[in-house]
C-alpha cells in the first residue's frame, strides 16, 4: 500500500521491524527482501515518483543476477521479466572515444533503462510485497537514547510531520545521507578532487547513436557516457570536473566532451532537463551502528563504468536483507558487527577496478594510448571490463578504430 497525503498522520508513532530511507534501486529491492519475509516495512521517498536520477541506467550482468533473485522463488512475474516488458534496450557492445582514438568491444549483455522507469518498477514489488511506500516525504533519523528502536521523523511536502519507531533504519538515501544529520560517525568522506554527476534523459529520433551500443567519451574535463533507453530516448551520464561544470554550465561541458571526441552532439541537449549530484566518490569507514546500517551510494562510491553503481547497490540489498534473516533484529550488536566486516570485506574489494578505470579516464592522453596498446593486447581491456561487468569473459569484437 502507499500512504495517501490525508492519511500521513495515521503514522505518527508506529512501529515498525525497519525504515527504509530512499527508494532507489538499493533501498528498494531491501525492502521487496524485507518485506517478502514477512516483516513489518516503511520505504520513505523524499521526491515524487516518478522521478528522474543521474546514472548511466546500464544493468550490467551482476546486477541483471541479483534483480533475478530479489523476489521470492517461484515469483512467476519476476523483477527482469518486468524491467523487460517496459522497453529496456539490451547492449552487447561498447565503443570509446578518446583524442581521435576509438576501439570497439562485444560486451555481455546489458540492459539500459531510465530510472524514471525502473525504480517505480522496484517500489511496486516491494508494495507488493507487503511494504507502505511513502513518497514526497524527507526522513531524519533522530539521535535519542531509546536503545530498543530507532525513532525517525518523517516530514511530508505538504507540510505535516509525524514520528515513528522502527526495530532498524536502513540509509538508502543516496550521496547526501541527510537521514543521517545527527550522526556524524556514519558520515562518508568525500575524496580529494572528486567529479560530480551530471545526467538527462530525453526523446532523440536521430541515428547518432545505435540501440544496443553504450558510447563513452573521454575528455580532459571528464566523461560521457550515452545509451539508447526505453522508447526512444536517449540516456546521457557524466562525471565531470567541477571546476569545468561551474565554468561552462551542463550543456556547453557535455556538448565539448562529445566534440573533443569527435562525436555528434544531440540536438535536444540544449532544452533537456539536466539532474546534477553532489560529488561522487567518497568512503565510509562505518556502514553500520546503532541500529542504522548503510547501503548502496549512501555506504560508499565510485566513479562508475559500465554499470557498477546500479549492480554494488543491488548486492547491497541482497547481502543486508540476507543477513536480518540469518541473525534476526533481537541482537543489533551482533548484525552491526556482520554487516560491517561484510560490506568492507566483499564490497569494497571489488571497486578496484572501478578505481583503476576511473583513474585512467582523468588521464585521456594515458587512455588514448591505452586505446592504442589494446591492439596489440587485447585480453586487457576485455578481462577489466569482464570484472567490472561481473563476468569471466569477454570477446573483442574490434582493436582500435580511430
Amino acid at each position: 500500500m502507499s500512504v495517501p497525503r490525508e492519511s500521513f498522520l495515521k503514522l505518527n508513532d508506529s512501529t515498525w521491524d525497519a525504515v527504509i530511507v530512499g527508494a532507489g534501486t538499493g533501498g528498494a529491492s531491501v525492502a521487496v527482501r524485507l518485506a517478502a519475509q514477512g516483516l513489518r516495512v516503511l520505504l520513505v521517498e523524499a521526491k515524487a515518483f516518478p522521478r528522474d536520477k543521474v546514472c548511466g541506467g546500464c544493468l550490467n550482468q551482476r546486477a541483471w543476477m541479483g534483480l533475478d533473485q530479489i523476489l521470492p522463488r517461484g515469483v512467476s512475474d519476476s523483477i527482469t521479466s518486468r524491467i523487460i516488458a517496459a522497453g529496456a534496450v539490451p547492449i552487447d557492445r561498447m565503443r570509446l572515444n578518446c583524442l581521435g582514438q576509438e576501439a570497439l568491444w562485444s560486451t555481455p549483455t546489458m540492459q539500459a533503462i531510465s530510472r524514471r522507469t525502473l525504480d517505480p518498477i522496484l517500489v511496486e514489488a516491494a508494495v507488493q510485497s507487503g511494504a507502505v511506500f511513502c513518497s514526497e516525504t524527507i526522513a531524519k533519523i533522530v539521535d535519542d537514547e531509546a536503545i530498543e528502536f530507532r525513532r525517525v521523523q518523517l516530514c511530508h511536502a505538504s507540510g505535516r510531520s509525524c514520528f515513528i519507531n522502527s526495530r532498524i533504519a536502513i540509509v538508502a538515501d543516496g550521496l547526501g545521507q541527510s537521514s543521517l544529520s545527527e550522526f556524524p560517525e556514519l558520515t562518508s568522506r568525500v575524496e580529494s578532487g572528486a567529479r560530480i554527476g551530471l545526467g538527462a534523459t530525453f526523446e532523440d529520433r536521430s541515428d547518432s547513436y545505435q540501440p544496443h551500443e553504450l558510447t563513452m567519451a573521454v575528455g580532459r574535463m571528464g566523461y560521457v557516457g550515452l545509451a539508447r533507453v526505453e522508447g526512444e530516448k536517449l540516456n546521457v551520464a557524466a562525471a565531470i570536473d567541477v571546476a569545468a561544470m561551474k565554468a561552462l554550465g551542463p550543456v556547453a561541458v557535455v556538448a565539448s566532451i562529445l566534440q573533443s571526441c569527435r562525436l555528434p552532439v544531440p540536438k535536444a541537449i540544449e532544452e533537456a532537463r539536466w539532474v546534477g549530484t553532489l560529488p561522487l566518490t567518497r568512503t565510509s569507514r562505518v556502514v553500520a551502528a546503532r541500529r542504522l546500517f548503510k547501503v548502496g551510494d549512501a555506504a560508499g562510491y565510485v566513479e562508475p563504468f559500465t554499470g557498477e553503481g546500479m549492480s554494488w547497490s543491488i548486492i547491497d540489498a541482497l547481502n543486508l536483507s540476507e543477513l536480518i534473516t540469518n541473525f534476526g533484529l533481537d541482537d543489533c550488536r551482533r548484525l552491526e558487527v556482520a554487516w560491517n566486516a561484510q560490506w568492507h570485506s566483499k564490497l569494497k574489494s571489488k571497486q578496484w577496478v572501478c578505481r583503476g578505470l576511473a583513474g585512467l579516464l582523468r588521464r585521456p592522453r594515458a587512455a588514448s594510448v591505452s586505446l592504442i596498446a589494446a591492439r596489440w593486447v587485447p585480453w586487457i581491456p576485455q578481462w577489466l571490463i569482464a570484472r567490472a561487468s561481473g563476468v569471466n569473459q569477454l570477446t573483442m569484437k574490434s582493436g582500435v578504430v580511430g
